[in-house]
């Protein structure tokens, strides 16, 4: 949700030019047919002080008006460089394609009054096909785009969000702006912010009772400040790693943007924004600059909205850890979200999200250890537990290796060293490398700040742990 243009890949001078090309064409689009308003619209504001706006789903739209928006929308990616051109000029595409659009899809467009230019375009995206009920905890359910880049359970630790059902979720972005507007230019100020107005004005109106809360993402250094403008209610998630092959449509939008997911209820925009949107119509409602003036002064009235969404207790430290994106190219992120899959696949940390276990896998220091040697000692004080990832390890009771016996033998995907670490106390046995393994090591202080919020994780250790005692006992009772 930004059109702050960013670094982009190198590309040859044929490219440059056909993209100059695409950028001038797209200036040239004009929809006059809108300018007088359309019948089915679900919101508009016909000519104020230049801009005109409308709100309509995709049948209130014929197939010619839906191409050249794909045209505009295309070119002003082009321009801020969220999309590879070398790709886009070798596949020979003008256009966004038509099967991205849906028939309820829900447009938002803001013309030049006097022209039909366009000026501004957003897009509320239908939700995927899913059977009636379904809700975002449900793992067999097709994704939301903005979930198949940051991973599935990206929302699974709000407050209400999961449970809604997806049929009444929406996810909005797709926004841009003519970018062959001058800087200064008056309709070009106005037009973002009505498009923001028309927004919101649908959600806490007409669309209602079909929609429960949006989500997207967007870049928090343009988008989330033009939000934040409005004093939208809405929660941001840091605690993320995006990825997008280089291969993809979006690759440099990923790669060189730091890029957030973001969700806002209904309800919190029609208790809590709509005192604020009177108040910007109002300054939309003066001419010229005295308008823009207005606008500016309200751009200083800074207000900390709070969610809904958000947790009384706030949001969980692996949800809201700023991950950083900028500079780490997508083969690293791909690591990471690979390790991420291992941790999932383990009974420990099945429970996270794939965002989580990103997270979490940074903190996990890898370690090599030969066979033979002893990772834990019974008897020693403990600060850290260990996942296997590759190799075996015997766990072994007794007062020395010679004369211990091996009570159980663990594997990839298996964790030890979690009595300790939960209780502080002593280790209870001797874990030994039977082979040569890689361990990933866990240690108390990333474990008390980012796993003790994870009740799911806790109780899978708590339980572990208290087993693993019992059956100890009972071995060195019987042995004794």
């Amino acid at each position: 949700m930004s059109s702050e243009p960013v670094a982009s890949l190198p590309y040859s001078p044929e490219v440059a030019a056909w993209v100059t090309e695409m950028i001038d064409r797209s200036a040239s689009i004009r929809l006059p047919n809108l300018l007088s308003g359309h019948p089915d619209a679900v919101y508009s504001t016909i000519d104020r002080n230049g801009v005109t706006t409308l709100v309509l789903r995709t049948p209130a739209l014929g197939q010619e008006q839906l191409v050249e928006l794909m045209k505009f929308r295309l070119a002003q990616y082009l321009a801020v460089n969220f999309v590879d051109p070398a790709m886009v000029f070798a596949e020979g595409i003008e256009h966004e394609p038509l099967s991205g659009v849906s028939e309820h899809d829900i447009h938002v467009i803001s013309l030049a009054a006097g022209s039909g230019e366009i000026l501004c375009y957003a897009a509320v995206k239908a939700p995927p096909d899913a059977p009636v009920g379904t809700t975002l905890r449900d793992r067999e359910r097709p994704l939301f785009p903005v979930e198949k880049v940051h991973g599935y359970g990206v929302y699974g630790r709000l407050r209400v969000l999961p449970d809604l059902p997806v049929a009444k979720l929406r996810e909005v972005g797709r926004f841009v702006k003519n970018q062959r507007l001058a800087t200064l230019d008056e309709l070009g100020a106005r037009a973002p912010v009505e498009v923001g107005v028309a927004l919101f004005r649908s959600l806490a109106g007409p669309l209602r009772l079909e929609v429960d809360a949006i989500i997207g993402d967007l870049e928090e250094g343009v988008a989330k400040q033009n939000l934040d403008f409005f004093h939208a209610p809405m929660v941001v998630l840091h605690g993320t790693v995006p990825y997008e092959a280089e291969a993809s449509y979006f690759f440099p939008r990923y790669q060189f943007c730091a890029v957030y997911p973001f969700a806002a209820f209904a309800t919190d925009i029609s208790r809590q924004m709509l005192s604020r949107l009177d108040a910007i119509e109002a300054a939309l409602e003066m001419p010229a600059k005295a308008g823009l003036l207005s606008l500016f002064r309200l751009k200083r009235d800074v207000v900390d909205t709070r969610s809904t969404l958000i947790p009384a207790e706030g949001l969980a430290p692996l949800t809201d850890e700023n991950m950083p994106q900028k500079g780490v190219a997508m083969a690293s992120r791909r690591q990471m979200l690979d390790l991420a899959g291992q941790l999932r696949q383990t009974d420990l940390f099945a429970g996270l999200s794939v965002a989580e276990a990103t997270v979490l896998g940074t903190f996990m220091e890898r370690m090599s250890v030969p066979a033979g040697e002893v990772v834990v000692r019974q008897g020693e004080t403990g600060d850290d537990m260990y996942l296997i990832e590759s190799g075996l390890a015997d766990v072994r009771i007794g007062r020395g290796l010679a004369e211990g016996v091996t009570v159980a033998t663990l594997g990839p995907g298996d964790f030890f060293g979690e009595i300790a670490l939960l209780t502080g106390e002593e280790r209870i046995a001797d874990v030994v490398a039977a082979e040569e393994m890689t361990l990933l090591r866990l240690d108390r202080d990333s474990y008390d700040r980012y796993l003790t919020h994870a009740a799911e994780v806790e109780q899978q250790m708590t339980r572990a742990a208290m087993s693993r005692t019992r059956e100890t006992t009972r071995r060195m009772i019987a042995g004794s």
